[in-house]
């Protein structure tokens, strides 16, 4: 059950809200929508309120996200990236110290984006990629089938850090995962493409999934070895659109703030992230539709307070 601080900010959201990293600055490619939280409005807000610079293109620009019966907008196309990309370098703006992706609905956009990526590398060797590899869940997909290929031979290698559902690792590591272990293999299918950290969010299989959730974390060290850990979670009741992105961004912070720590980062970022959830079932009980429908929007102002602090740490047993 969700459990509400106390009123007036503690001394760690206080501290927090007052960081200043003038060095750290994001590029953000990702989708974005005018009502809600989900993509790039799911993401860069968490950022800037932990201090983070934030230069963000929308690859889509939607009235709201896809699980609403109506939908209007438009899709920015690869050349119109490029073009984007282009002023931003002959300006000298792109001097960045993180690069983050997430939905990508075209394949022509995909490879420009694989471009970029090793332009930005070119330009900051300490650059860190976090890229969410957007395919699908629950084993369907809902992007185009097209962007499997493009992800597994230009982008995947290019990241520093990759944050797939289950379903996601099964297609990038072409393996079927039935359990744990199944998980465990595919993840080393992906560190062997040079990715060094990884984390598993959700869909892993269990025996008790319809009341908890599992996420894996493996950092692929010097030697060859890894280091893995699972954490264990409730499952909310509710199908929450934009928690990936809320994770994905939150991931850059925690990290900074973990020096690089992989597990230590994912704990604060699922416990924020339960943090969220549960406000925003809070608020849902007074509006509606209920908690159960298809439809409540992550309450962002209402938690505010967790982006910068959750109120627990999920803990994580490390794994053989």
């Amino acid at each position: 059950m969700f459990v509400a601080m106390a009123d007036g900010p503690s001394p760690s959201i206080e501290a927090s809200i007052k960081r200043e990293r003038p060095s750290r600055r994001v590029f953000s490619i990702q989708s974005h929508v005018v009502h809600g939280y989900a993509g790039n409005k799911a993401a860069v807000f968490p950022l800037q309120i932990n201090g983070f610079h934030v230069d963000f293109v929308n690859s889509v620009h939607f009235s709201n996200h896809t699980a609403y019966a109506n939908l209007r907008g438009e899709r920015l196309d690869s050349d119109q990236l490029g073009a984007i990309y282009e002023g931003l370098s002959l300006n000298g703006l792109t001097t960045y110290s993180h690069l983050l992706t997430g939905y990508c609905g075209n394949p022509g956009f995909l490879q420009r984006i694989g471009g970029i990526v090793k332009d930005l590398k070119e330009k900051n060797e300490n650059l860190l990629y976090v890229c969410d590899p957007v395919l699908g869940d629950h084993g369907k997909y809902y992007t185009p089938r097209e962007l499997l290929p493009i992800y597994k031979e230009v982008i995947v290698p290019l990241a520093d850090v990759l944050t797939p559902n289950c379903f996601e690792l099964g297609e990038l590591s072409g393996r079927k995962i039935e359990n744990e272990a199944d998980c465990l293999s595919a993840v080393d299918a992906i560190h062997d493409l040079g990715v060094s950290r990884i984390v598993v969010t959700s869909g892993i299989p269990s025996k008790e999934e319809e009341t908890q959730l599992i996420a894996l974390t493996s950092t692929r060290n010097k030697d060859g070895t890894a280091t893995r850990h699972r954490f264990v979670f409730p499952k909310r009741s509710g199908n929450f659109v934009g928690t990936g992105d809320l994770f994905a961004s939150l991931l850059i912070v925690w990290l900074e703030e973990c020096g690089g720590n992989l597990a230590e980062a994912v704990g604060r970022v699922i416990g924020a992230l339960q943090d969220v959830i549960g406000v925003t079932i809070e608020v849902a009980k007074d509006y509606a539709p209920p908690p159960s429908c298809k439809l409540p929007e992550l309450r962002f102002i209402e938690g505010r307070r967790y982006l910068l602090q959750p109120s627990h740490v999920v803990p994580s047993v490390k794994l053989d």
